[in-house]
């Protein structure tokens, strides 16, 4: 008699319905990798459910699987990102008169201003400009910057003493400034009293106002002293500059 093949068993039938059930939870698995945790958890549960109810045979989880992959590929997607960058280090270019296209420069003590110009009886290079996060302080080449007053609408912009004066005051700037920018930066306005005593600093008590007009006081032809005050004092022989922010 022929040997007839006997009918698979349930042994076998179990099997095949395991391999494709595992193949459609590893396409699905797949899928959620690519989603957001909150997005991953709602997924995995709703998959979970879905397989209980597999027929061993069934090839619809598969293609429910490349459809939810198609749409949490889709959903990844994020908008181009529009946050300034973080400004590090920087130049300040001149903006204004004859100091246009020149850095500002800090030179040593006896020179009493940061400068600008074409001018530069210091020789020293650029002054490296920074914000400190958080206070918004300005640094140039590591040394924090003050206004000092003398009773004017302006104050002039050099290195804070380690013993804070009675006409000084830091100059502070806004966060979140970027490459190209015009530097923007204020100084509270300060009501200062003369001292009879020509070796006493003025008292200078601060209004609640902030002066934010970079200008500068053209001691020659193309040399000047770096202020800030208010936009009316930036007359005359006070220039108005811009600091245009150049990155290192």
């Amino acid at each position: 008699m022929p040997y007839e093949k006997p009918p698979a068993n349930i042994s076998e039938s179990a099997t095949v319905g395991s391999s494709t059930s595992q193949e459609a939870s590893e396409t699905a698995t797949d899928s959620l990798t690519s989603l957001r945790p909150s997005e991953t958890s709602t997924l995995s549960a709703t998959l979970s459910a879905d397989s209980s109810s597999l027929q061993p045979t069934s090839l619809s989880v598969t293609e429910s699987a490349s459809t939810t992959t198609d749409a949490a590929t889709s959903s990844t997607i994020a908008p181009t990102s529009t946050s300034s960058p973080i400004l590090g280090t920087f130049n300040a270019i001149g903006q204004g008169g004859g100091a246009s296209n020149t850095p500002a420069r800090l030179p040593p003590p006896q020179y009493g201003s940061i400068t600008l110009g074409g001018y530069n009886p210091s020789d020293v290079g650029p002054g490296v400009f920074s914000i400190e996060a958080g206070t918004g302080a300005l640094f140039v080449d590591g040394s924090k910057i003050c206004g000092f007053y003398g009773g004017g609408q302006s104050a002039s912009v050099y290195v804070c003493n380690a013993t804070p004066r009675t006409n000084e005051a830091p100059i502070t700037c806004e966060q979140g400034q970027t490459d190209g920018g015009a530097l923007k930066c204020s100084a509270p306005i300060m009501n200062c009293i003369e001292d009879n005593n020509d070796d006493n600093d003025p008292v200078c008590y601060a209004t609640g106002g902030v002066w934010t007009q970079f200008m500068g006081f053209q001691l020659l032809g193309n040399y000047y002293l770096l202020s800030i005050g208010s936009q009316a004092a930036a007359t005359g022989s006070n220039v108005p500059i811009s600091l245009i922010i150049q990155a290192l």
